[in-house]
């Protein structure tokens, strides 16, 4: 495994843990383990913003960037969509959407928005968005339940929020209807 490529793990690892998920099960932490201390749960996601910078500068840090480079526009060609990793855990929509750009090279292709996900899913009507003390989110509608969309309210660094889960068969319509998504993330719709 390559310097960048274990970065990204570990990257994924933190922000699983800030999520309150074991990374290495996929599960739910306990309400009750250290892990899922608020202020540890701060820390981690600080630890992701940091190793997700050195990520976007391929590595290099500091006072090495280079000037960005204008990346071509997502795309997945099918063998690679066919090596999406389905989990059975249900999975947040940023992890999920982790899996898909970490096959691709981010050195010359721009990243799959999460945005693109989501919005797809509203247009669709597999999510809702509602206003809720004046900020807008997304819960799942009855047709998102009936493909696999769940949600849960968890702890985070800014308090209660209602955490959106894919299980299996929720990630398998997602990466079914990739072409329109790719579309929405690349401006093309």
């Amino acid at each position: 495994m390559i310097e960048l490529e274990k970065i990204k793990q570990a990257k994924d690892y933190i922000e699983m843990l800030a999520d309150g998920v074991d990374p290495t099960t996929g599960e739910v932490l306990s309400d009750d383990t250290m892990l899922n201390n608020v202020s540890l749960s701060r820390i981690f996601f600080y630890v992701s913003d940091v190793l997700k910078q050195v990520i976007e500068n391929n590595g290099i840090t500091g006072q090495h960037r280079q000037a960005k480079q204008k990346l071509e526009p997502f795309n997945l060609p099918d063998e690679l969509s066919r090596q999406i990793e389905i989990t059975e855990a249900p999975a947040m929509i940023k992890h999920f959407t982790s899996r898909i750009n970490s096959l691709i090279d981010e050195s010359v292709m721009q990243k799959l928005k999460v945005t693109a996900l989501t919005t797809w899913l509203v247009n669709n009507g597999f999510l809702c968005e509602e206003i809720v003390n004046d900020k807008k989110r997304k819960k799942p509608t009855e047709e998102g339940e009936m493909i696999g969309i769940t949600s849960e309210f968890r702890e985070g660094r800014h308090g209660n929020y209602l955490a959106i889960l894919y299980n299996d068969s929720a990630q398998r319509h997602l990466v079914s209807n990739l072409d329109q998504i790719i579309k929405i993330s690349n401006g093309d719709m």
